[in-house]
This record gives C-alpha cells, sequence and structure tokens, in this order.
C-alpha cells in the first residue's frame, strides 16, 4: 500500500512544507472534500438584448475564479490528543497556507474561514480520539498541479 503524505507550508513564516501527520503526532488524517472542485468565474458574462435572440458574452483572456472550500477531517487520537489538536489549531487558526498530497500532487491556497467545532471523545474500541473538520478556502479557486516550491 502507497504511505501517502500531506503537508503544508504557512506563508511567509515556513520555508519548507511540514508533513502534518509526523509534525502533529497523533493526528490521524481522514478525509478531505473539495480538493477536486473549481470556483465559478467571476469575470466571465453574458447580456440579453432586445433586438436579437442570442446571449452576448464576454470572454475574459484569463479567467478569474471564486474561492472554493475545502473541508479537512482529522482525527486526534491517544493520551495527548487535546494538545494536539489544540495545537495545530494555533497552527492554522491565521495566516495562508500551500497545502499538497502525495496522493493527488496538486496545490492548494487556502485560509481557515469557518469555526471549527470538534467532537467530544469518542471512544471506540480501545483508543479515545476526537474527530475535527476544517473548512478552509481555497484562495485560488482551483488546485494547480503540484512542483516542488
Amino acid at each position: 500500500m502507497e504511505d501517502i503524505k500531506f503537508y503544508l507550508k504557512k506563508e511567509g513564516v515556513d520555508e519548507e512544507y511540514v508533513d502534518l501527520e509526523s509534525t502533529f503526532k497523533g493526528m490521524k488524517y481522514l478525509q478531505c472534500k473539495g480538493l477536486e472542485d473549481k470556483g465559478k468565474p467571476k469575470n466571465k458574462y453574458t447580456e440579453a438584448y432586445a433586438d436579437s435572440n442570442e446571449l452576448r458574452g464576454h470572454e475574459p483572456t484569463n479567467v478569474c475564479l471564486e474561492a472554493t472550500t475545502i473541508t479537512f477531517t482529522f482525527l486526534f487520537v491517544g493520551d495527548n490528543r487535546q494538545s494536539v489538536y489544540d495545537s495545530f489549531y494555533e497552527h492554522i487558526k491565521s495566516g495562508k497556507f500551500y497545502y499538497y498530497d502525495t496522493k493527488r500532487k496538486k496545490k492548494a491556497y487556502i485560509t481557515l474561514m469557518e469555526a471549527v467545532k470538534p467532537s467530544d471523545d469518542i471512544y471506540k474500541g480501545s483508543t479515545p480520539y476526537i474527530k475535527a473538520d476544517f473548512k478552509f478556502q481555497n484562495i485560488w479557486g482551483e488546485c494547480k498541479p503540484y512542483t516542488n516550491n
């Protein structure tokens, strides 16, 4: 099975990408929704005129996209789960970040935009955990292919 890694780099702070699961011990990536979404074009438009049966439209040279939402779900596992959750939240609550993973090889430019409401401790099996969704806006409105920068 392929070992998938998840990376984050804080703009203006981190020089290198940070491996999330290695840096925040006990934090486990569960899922990501919205990474493939494309934002609505915001500088294209059509107009209807009374003297025509067709719409007339403006097609820009460079299409600009509205931001999209990317939701990451993480589990915080083990005895230090609350402190790992708090540490991760402190890291991401302000600033803009570049995200990529080794599976999809796409890069997103994100910022946390919504409240985080973690679950209470969940006890299923022998390992307690906290589950939390983190909703970011992808400022670019789409992901770009990852290159080593």
